[in-house]
């Protein structure tokens, strides 16, 4: 029943819900690696964005993204272990806000990019498999962050 229901939370979370998360992660609402401040674990969003956005601009059919689709699962796993820490370091540091920055066209560069690509024969199948484990972790730790937050109040 609870993988039953994962796969379904997984299913639920596409394109736009990644790029969504992407987007208020860049603008400095979540965090990464071992940063100092949040507004560290925004510039390391952008950075890890942009390198997947350069990664994914040099793929122009479905052989090169079935070549490229191992690396593309590496990038989106390291983008929610960001989020993951960024949004722990957030709660262990609520008194920081983060910092008013000029938003980035990062995410709708990738978003745009991304778009291009589901444009390719079988394309969208790919991506969602490169994308499917780090969305199953970004969801549960979600969830268990929910629950600890209900189990407060």
């Amino acid at each position: 029943m609870q993988n039953e229901i994962i796969g379904y939370s997984v299913h639920m979370i596409n394109l736009k819900h990644f790029v969504l998360v992407l987007s208020l992660f860049l603008l400095g609402m979540l965090s990464g690696c071992s940063p100092s401040s949040l507004e560290d674990y925004r510039l390391e969003g952008e950075a890890r964005c942009r390198t997947l956005l350069e990664e994914l601009q040099k793929i122009h059919n479905r052989e090169q993204l079935v070549k490229a689709a191992p690396h593309l699962k590496k990038y989106f796993n390291n983008l929610v272990t960001l989020m993951i820490h960024a949004r722990e370091f957030q709660e262990t540091h609520p008194d920081e806000t983060p910092g008013l920055s000029t938003e980035s066209n990062a995410s709708s560069e990738l978003e745009e990019e991304l778009r291009r690509i589901y444009a390719i024969e079988g394309a969208r199948e790919i991506i969602e498999r490169a994308q499917q484990e780090a969305l199953v972790r970004l969801d549960a730790f979600e969830r268990a962050r929910s629950k600890r937050r209900q189990a407060i109040s």
